[in-house]
Formats: C-alpha cells, structure tokens, sequence
C-alpha cells in the first residue's frame, strides 16, 4: 500500500501546482505546447478520447469534459451543468483553452440554444461512442457548447 500514498501524495502536489485535471478532480493551467493557428476543422477529436478545458484567464480552473466533434464542429457536452464551477466561468469568461491530446488550443465557448443543433450533437456523440440509434433522448439539465478556435 506504499505507493498508494505515492500516488496520493503526487496528485496532491499536482493538484496544489496548478497541474491538472485528472479525471474528475480539476486541476489549474493546462501543460502542453499551445498551437496558435486557427482551427477550421475538429474532426482530428475524434481519436483524441477526452479533452481538458482551462477556464478562468486569471486564475485558471481545468476540468476533463467530453468533446467530439459533428461536421468538424467542435462541441463539449456537460450534465447537470447548472451547478458546475466551470459552466459558471464560461458564462462570464467564454474565452478559454482546450487541450486535446497534449495540444492546448486558444478557443471562444457558445452555449447551443438551437435544439435541432442539440440534437444533431446529441445524436453525433451518441455514434461517435459505438451506440446503435435511437439515441437516448437529451435530458433537460444538459448543457451543449460550441466551442471555436481564436
């Protein structure tokens, strides 16, 4: 059980720095070389997994999300995103970074009100995941954003 406590010690010391996130703990500024070219298409998400999305220019917050992408859009879902920290940053500052892989990208949040955007996400990620239609239907507390390079 030693290195359990290594690892519990290293997160913590991660976490203290400002490196992060892991998993579903946040974390602060985002580590990887920043790519300043603007982004047209998002399709390369795909065979990326997950993303990390650094919020809060001054005082960075990072969290991992779900990301995907429809028709090159880039797009981050979030359930029960009312009560969530990072959601609220997004409402005030909706600049912020997203790394993909080990890249980091500069990138401008919209949160989708369209619902037949909604759902042609909805329905891209519900693919993009290996599931056989029809797709579940949407919950009421999820929130969809798009998100575009800067």
């Amino acid at each position: 059980m030693p290195y359990m406590k290594v690892l519990a010690g290293a997160l913590l010391w991660a976490l203290l720095t400002g490196i992060g996130p892991f998993e579903r703990w946040p974390g602060g500024r985002l580590a990887g070389p920043v790519q300043d070219q603007v982004i047209t298409d998002w399709r390369f998400v795909e065979s990326a997994g997950r993303c990390a999305v650094e919020v809060r220019p001054l005082f960075p917050h990072s969290v991992t999300v779900n990301c995907w992408h429809h028709e090159g859009k880039l797009y981050v879902g979030c359930m029960q995103c009312e009560n969530k920290i990072w959601s609220e940053y997004i409402s005030v500052w909706p600049d912020a970074r997203v790394r993909i892989a080990s890249k980091v990208y500069p990138v401008h949040f919209s949160r989708v009100m369209s619902s037949v955007e909604t759902e042609q996400s909805w329905r891209a990620r519900w693919l993009n995941l290996g599931r056989s239609l029809p797709a579940a239907s949407i919950p009421d507390h999820y929130w969809l954003f798009r998100v575009a390079s800067r």
